[in-house]
């Protein structure tokens, strides 16, 4: 029985090439193609496969999928000291903290 491997997959049409073709963006260079959708992400998941055993064999590091992954729900950005100062005044403004502000427009931009 073959692994799955739990690694986000992009799949586009390609009018140039008439077909759906997929990729691995975690996987530098893992892509495939299929004449149907179907077709691509099977195309794919063999895809992934193959790389992970070359990867294997040449020493080369396998990340974890993003899926997998645990997030501690903190990161640093580091935006322009105008910003920084908008945003602080916004928060302020409404009452808020500006990890409050920041986590609210943030949501709104992925959801």
């Amino acid at each position: 029985m073959k692994k799955k491997y739990h690694y986000v997959v992009n799949v586009i049409w390609s009018e140039e090439d008439k077909a759906y073709v997929a990729h691995a963006p975690e996987l530098p260079g893992c892509a495939s193609h299929g004449a149907t959708y179907e077709s691509a992400i099977k195309n794919i998941q063999e895809a992934i496969e193959t790389w992970i055993e070359g990867a294997k064999e040449s020493g080369f590091k396998i990340p974890e999928p993003i899926a997998t992954k645990k997030y501690s729900g903190k990161f640093i950005a580091r935006v322009d000291p105008k910003t920084h100062r908008a945003l602080s005044i916004k928060a302020e403004t409404a009452g808020k903290s500006l990890n409050s502000l920041v986590n609210e427009i943030l949501q709104r931009e992925i959801a």
